[in-house]
C-alpha cells in the first residue's frame, strides 16, 4: 500500500512527496514497536506522529473533491 501510494500520488504530483514519506517512517516505527522487544518508541515520536497523522487527514479533506468516485 505505501509503494502504491508512492507510485500512484507522491511520484505523479497528486500530493506532496513528503506524505509518502510520513506512512514509511510510520510503518518503520510500527514494526520496530510490534517486533523490536528492546525498543521504544518515544514520547516526541509519538507526537510527530500524531501531527503528520493530522495533516495527512487535513490534506485528504482538501484532496477529497479532487479525486474521482470509486463506486
Amino acid at each position: 500500500m505505501i509503494s502504491a501510494f508512492g507510485r500512484d500520488f507522491a511520484r505523479t504530483g497528486r500530493v506532496p512527496v513528503e506524505f509518502h514519506r510520513y506512512l514509511i517512517d510510520a510503518q518503520d516505527l510500527r514494526n520496530q514497536g510490534d517486533y523490536d522487544i528492546d525498543s521504544a518508541i518515544t514520547e516526541a515520536e509519538a507526537n510527530q506522529l500524531i501531527a503528520q497523522a493530522e495533516q495527512f487527514l487535513e490534506l485528504a479533506e482538501r484532496l477529497r473533491g479532487d479525486f474521482p468516485d470509486s463506486r
